[in-house]
């Protein structure tokens, strides 16, 4: 659209409008707002209008607030084969999509369902969980939920996302789902990851969250049968037996955990013993190898999801002996530890195959 000095406009993009004092250019023209201030516009972000402006400028700004410019519909076309399965999902999708493994990371809450979706979403930091973001996504859309630099990946690893799926008029309920955010971060750092995705029309790495088809579709109240009176009766016979109460076993690993499935060790010497006199390197090396082992085993045993053992820098050697260890353990991966809470005295192993 062209427009001349003293054409009345509205914005699209933001609410408001002004009245055009200059061509810039074909693509630019200065724009006289409220305040006296002349701003640059781009010709596609403006709309003429003529008597009645001030009307149409607020039923456009209204327009605008209604819509949330975060949330955008899917590419879904139905019945189509090959397409990702009804569910929520987590979309890694490259900002720059000729340079997947260089650019920030665009992370988008994916909603592939015919359900509307409310949902909380909590990282998990330094294994603490931070609820960050909640709101409502409508059927077969995506939210831009921010754009994250590659060295702030270890905040999503482990998060978690909770959902709650509600289908208007007629429908059948489906039970809400909590979800793990599960991925490896050296996923990230392969081209390979990010396939180009039909939904999206872009590449884009999906991590599931939840399936609709296993989220155990309510079908209404348990017909009442003399099977179910004579198990229900047998449940109250067992209610009403004094109960032995449940030894905890506990595990030298528990003064180590920072909360159920995650510990932080610390594997300087005079954390473990009380006295080092008389000690060679190769002594202190001996105990600190041994405990790092049984604590491997420990959370194998636990079903631990990540462990940080603090190593020290020192000259390598205890730092080198875990490393040849981690190296030589399947269902692993590892890394170093965050280095602003360690420095560069800490690896990190996560147990992928206890999630």
């Amino acid at each position: 659209m062209k427009f001349k000095p003293g054409d009345r406009v509205a914005f699209l993009n933001e609410k408001g409008g002004g009245i055009v004092t200059k061509i810039i250019d074909e693509q630019i023209v200065l724009v006289s707002i409220e305040d006296g201030f002349e701003i640059p516009y781009s010709v596609g972000d403006l709309l003429k209008v003529g008597e009645g402006a001030a009307d149409m400028t607020g039923r456009i700004a209204e327009e605008q607030e209604e819509v949330n410019p975060d949330l955008s519909p899917l590419y879904s076309v139905p019945n189509k084969l090959g397409q990702m399965p009804p569910g929520a999902y987590l979309a890694i999708v490259p900002s720059d999509q000729d340079k997947p493994l260089q650019s920030p990371l665009d992370f988008f809450l994916v909603n592939h369902t015919d359900f509307e979706m409310l949902f909380g979403l909590y990282l998990n930091r330094s294994g603490s969980f931070h609820g960050v973001e909640y709101g409502f996504i409508e059927s077969d859309s995506k939210l831009f939920l921010r754009e994250v630099e590659r060295t702030q990946i270890e905040d999503w690893v482990n998060g978690l996302v909770q959902m709650v799926f509600f289908g208007p008029g007629k429908t059948v309920p489906v039970l809400p789902a909590s979800a793990s955010i599960v991925f490896k971060p050296v996923k990230i750092y392969k081209e390979e990851s990010f396939a180009f995705e039909g939904l999206l029309r872009k590449k884009a790495m999906l991590v599931q969250l939840a399936l609709i088809s296993d989220q155990g579709i309510k079908t209404g109240a348990e017909v009442v049968t003399e099977e179910n009176i004579k198990l229900l009766n047998e449940k109250i016979s067992t209610g009403t037996r004094k109960q032995e109460p449940v030894k905890k076993t506990e595990s030298f690993l528990d003064k180590h955990k920072v909360d159920d499935r995650i510990a932080e060790v610390d594997l300087h010497i005079t954390e473990l013993v009380d006295n080092i006199k008389g000690m060679s390197n190769v002594d202190m090396l001996k105990i600190q190898m041994d405990y790092f082992r049984r604590c491997m085993e420990q959370a194998e045993l636990e079903k631990m999801i990540k462990v940080i053992f603090i190593h020290g820098v020192g000259n390598g050697t205890l730092k080198n002996e875990i490393l040849r260890y981690l190296r030589n353990t399947p269902g692993i991966e590892f890394y170093d530890a965050p280095y602003a809470r360690y420095g560069m005295g800490a690896t990190e192993v996560f147990f992928y195959r206890n999630k």
